[in-house]
């Protein structure tokens, strides 16, 4: 009896050694068959130790069928975490895995109210722009208000301030006013018997000097005896707007007097000489005179002028 026992464990023990003593199949899709077992995993491929002995060459993913691909995903974790992208799915499984998108479903939320006036003109105006506009358009009325001031001759500070409180109203007031008239200053007249003296004697000291100025100076006058004749040249006077404007400032009204019909002047620029009945208006440059004629004024240079004479018409 014991021996039929051994006989029949030695007969399966011949039968199972096989299966131990060798590898399993490996196929390819080339048709190549590899008998081994695996022994290194990579992502590249991988290696066989071989029944014949040796290892195989690096044997990519791709190169081996899906059968082979399931049984060694089977047989190891880590073929399995690179098997499994070169696994073909049927496409009626894929469709019972796909998962249908979650419904997304949108709530109303608490929104904050914003204050939204309705747009006017008085709200224009108090913005940011609008105030910069107002602040430009305020600074625009003082430099009229200080423009108006020298074309009317007034006093700048009075002009601007006015302007100031009202704003638009305080150039216009100005400027429908007529212009200031310099009065001139009154002169010492130097007595008629000291000036023969000195005119006898021939003194060129600098009191006869400033003695001759003053006189001439006085010369031109508004009395009832009217305008003397009187000639102004250059080194003895200084020709520029202030001599014009204080000396004849009657001479700059456009409807004269009976005293100013009376005179004329000749203004010498260079060797010309100009005759004219009144000014038109100086500046800083330049003198306009109307002629005796009529017609259009004459335009001289300040700096140009050698002299000007009063005579009488």
């Amino acid at each position: 009896m014991l021996k039929r026992l051994l006989f029949v464990v030695g007969i399966c023990a011949a039968l199972y050694a096989p299966n131990q003593l060798f590898g399993d199949e490996y196929f390819c899709t080339n048709g190549e068959i590899i008998k081994g077992e695996p022994i290194t995993f990579k992502e590249d491929g991988v290696v066989f130790r071989k029944d014949s002995g040796g290892y195989s060459d690096k044997i990519q993913w791709p190169s081996f069928t899906q059968d082979t691909l399931k049984a060694l995903a089977k047989k190891n974790p880590q073929a399995q975490f690179y098997a499994e992208p070169f696994i073909e799915v049927p496409l009626q499984l894929k469709a019972k895995e796909v998962k249908p998108p979650p419904k997304i479903v949108v709530s109303d939320v608490e929104r904050l109210t914003y204050y939204n006036p309705d747009p006017s003109f008085l709200s224009a105006w108090i913005s940011p722009a609008g105030l910069l506009l107002l602040l430009a358009l305020y600074v625009a009325n003082l430099v009229t208000a200080y423009t108006v001031a020298r074309f009317r001759r007034k006093q700048p500070a009075l002009v601007c301030g006015v302007s100031a409180v009202l704003p638009v109203l305080g150039p216009i007031i100005f400027l429908t006013q007529p212009e200031a008239v310099v009065e001139e200053e009154p002169t010492e007249e130097v007595p008629t018997q000291e000036r023969e003296f000195e005119n006898a004697t021939g003194s060129a000291t600098g009191a006869n000097m400033a003695t001759r100025m003053v006189s001439r100076a006085a010369s031109v006058r508004g009395d009832n005896s009217g305008f003397e004749a009187t000639v102004y040249t250059r080194g003895e006077v200084t020709f520029n707007r202030k001599f014009f404007e204080t000396k004849f400032p009657t001479f700059f009204r456009p409807v004269l007097g009976a005293k100013e019909k009376a005179v004329k002047f000749v203004i010498t620029v260079g060797d010309k000489h100009f005759e004219g009945m009144r000014f038109s208006r100086v500046s800083t440059d330049d003198i306009y005179m109307v002629p005796l004629e009529g017609g259009s004024e004459i335009s001289m240079k300040i700096s140009e002028i050698e002299s000007v004479e009063v005579k009488p018409r």
